[in-house]
Formats: C-alpha cells, structure tokens, sequence
C-alpha cells in the first residue's frame, strides 16, 4: 500500500467548522478517498491537490530533513492534528496564518535550485519515503525524481498559493 498524501484548501469558515468538531477532518479527507460522512454542513470543498508519493520528497526538499515538523517548508508534515487517524495519522489542520506562511516561503523557492538537490543516494539513504532503495538506486533515477518534482512542485505552490489569497487554511493527510 503506497502512502499517498493530499492538501485541501479551506475556506475559513470551514477551518472554523473542523476546529469546533474535529471529528469532520476524518469525514474531510475520507470523502477524498471517495467515503465519508455527511458534509453538508461544511458547503462545497474544493478539489484535494494528490501529491502521491512525492510528498516526502518535497518535505525533504523543503526542510533537509526526514521528519522535521517547525520549520517554515514543513507544512505537508505539521499542523494541527484533528479526528481519527487515517492509517498514517490524522489529518492536520493549517490554519489562515500557518497557510499564509507556507504560501511565502514556497514563493521563495525555486524549482531549479530543488531539483540539483535531488540525489537518490542521499534521500534513500537516510529513509525519505518514495524514493527507490536497495541496489538498483543509482543516481539514474536521481533525473526521474527531478522530473517528479517538477512536476508536483509548481502544483503545490500555485495550490496554497491561491488558497492563502483567498485567506483560507489547508488540511493535510496522509492515506
């Protein structure tokens, strides 16, 4: 089972909505899998942006690191936990100011100067997920990751960037 991460943008009603019941965020992101509950009461939500597998590679990207939850990249692993945990965890709630922070520092960031960080060697070698191990991860696949993340970079960024516009919040999890 591969771990598939995803961010929706909220409005901020709907971020106001999950904090007062925290068990909608587990209904939120079921429903982006294609089950959940009764979410009528939230309105219409946007379309969930799929980073596959990528999201690791990105977080790593942004913060250098496997795991690191406080820097101003590390959005795609940080937030606010709420409702049930999914298999990887809870969703995890951003809010308008959280959302804001992220919109500005991946308007920092360039996608050239990303990609020369990319080496399969490395991120494989202290764990980032999505990244090919074991013998046959040379640095052949180091041109594949570069095209993945200039794939799924820009997705992101022009995603939070016009959710942080709207000043809106985002809900990141992990399925």
């Amino acid at each position: 089972m591969s771990m598939i991460g995803y961010v929706l943008g909220l409005s901020p009603a709907q971020v106001k909505a999950l904090r007062a019941k925290p068990s909608l965020a587990t209904d939120v992101a079921s429903a982006g899998l294609g089950m959940g509950g009764d979410l009528r009461q939230l309105g219409p939500l946007q379309e969930a942006l799929e980073l596959e597998k990528s999201w690791h590679i990105l977080h790593y990207l942004f913060t250098g690191t496997l795991d690191d939850t406080s820097s101003p990249g590390a959005a795609l692993l940080s937030g606010e936990e709420l409702g049930e945990d999914l298999g990887y965890g809870p969703p995890r709630l951003h809010d308008e100011r959280a959302t804001a922070a992220f919109a500005r520092f991946l308007e920092t960031q360039d996608l050239a100067k990303l990609q020369v960080r990319v080496s399969c060697e490395e991120m494989g070698r202290i764990g980032i997920y999505g990244v090919p191990m074991g013998p046959s991860s040379d640095s052949s696949y180091d041109d594949e990751l570069r095209e993945e993340v200039g794939f799924f970079f820009p997705q992101l960024r022009d995603y939070v960037l016009q959710v942080a516009q709207k000043q809106g919040g985002l809900l990141v999890w992990l399925s």
